[in-house]
């Protein structure tokens, strides 16, 4: 029996604040991905798992992926409408807090990694990939187009919204692939984040319109959503399980390139930071203070809980010995 059968209730309340982190990590944190995120708390492989043996495993993935999606909902909502209102008064504090969760999460990486420790590449792959993604993030320069979806949208559009949703969905589970900079990249991320916003607009009085013309584009986004994360989980899955070692120093890569990333997005490219040495200390402290709580919450629930255990087990699962 998987992990995903065996939660207490408090535990799913675990699972939808992680779906949640990821929710505000894909649309709100540009630079930063949802998989990224993922792997900082702990939870990517066994995600991957779950998603790629939905059909075969049905009754006990379901519920953890129904609650982990429910979260990751409710943060690409809070997302659209805090996150960018945080970086825009709070830049130094919402980085600075970001920062400490992912430096909290390396720690347990690189104890984790021991086995791997003598085998040259997987430090050829881990400086491939930091090198790579932290290049990319640094020197990109995307611009945020604006533009606004047809209303009302065509098929010819929905159709384009279609596989725009199965590439969104490497966001999830590809490494290093972030929403946002795809968005940006397409030139639709300010009407998306739009539609995500009139979606909650009750008081707008052509609401019932609009929101017609908002679920068909949802709707189709996540159509093709859905299915690209079906293609892509088992293909990830038969990679992480064939190259382990590679692909666990891949991810310590990943996250040990977030905070740059991190800093470049939610503040020096921040049009509301300005740069003095106060300003610093401030970040300093606040990635210090997250550090220390996250550390401590770590330190004293992972006895308790399973969820912060599962990458290891899915990194070894055995569906076909599995018995209920």
């Amino acid at each position: 029996m998987t992990q995903s059968s065996k939660l207490k209730p408090w535990q799913y309340i675990i699972v939808l604040i992680q779906g949640a982190l990821l929710g505000l990590t894909s649309v709100g944190i540009p630079g930063l991905s949802a998989s990224t995120m993922a792997i900082i708390i702990g939870i990517y492989f066994y995600m991957v798992n779950c998603i790629a043996d939905i059909f075969k495993n049905f009754k006990k993935h379901i519920f953890f992926l129904l609650t982990l999606l429910l979260g990751f909902i409710i943060g690409v909502f809070v997302a659209a409408y805090t996150i960018t209102l945080l970086y825009e008064k709070f830049p130094l504090f919402t980085a600075g807090a970001i920062i400490g969760l992912i430096l909290s999460s390396i720690p347990s990486m690189i104890i984790k990694l021991k086995p791997y420790y003598k085998k040259p590449s997987c430090y050829i792959t881990f400086l491939v990939v930091l090198i790579t993604i932290t290049s990319y993030n640094l020197l990109s320069n995307a611009e945020v187009y604006a533009m606004t979806f047809p209303t009302p949208p065509n098929f010819v559009f929905l159709i384009g919204m279609f596989f725009i949703g199965i590439l969104g969905s490497a966001a999830f589970v590809v490494p290093g692939v972030d929403f946002a900079v795809l968005m940006i990249a397409m030139g639709i991320y300010n009407p998306f984040m739009n539609m995500i916003t009139e979606l909650l607009n009750f008081g707008n009085p052509d609401y019932a319109t609009m929101f017609g013309y908002n679920a068909k584009i949802l709707f189709a986004y996540l159509l093709g959503f859905i299915i690209g994360l079906l293609i892509l989980a088992k293909g990830i899955r038969k990679v992480s399980k064939t190259y382990s070692g590679q692909t666990q120093f891949a991810a310590l890569a990943l996250v040990v390139s977030a905070p740059l990333i991190v800093i470049k997005t939610g503040i020096i490219d921040n049009p509301n930071y300005y740069s003095d040495t106060t300003q610093i200390i401030y970040l300093i402290i606040t990635a210090i203070t997250a550090f220390i709580i996250f550390m401590f919450v770590k330190l004293t629930t992972m006895n308790k809980t399973k969820i912060l255990s599962l990458q290891d087990e899915a990194m070894n699962y055995d569906y076909k010995k599995t018995r209920n």
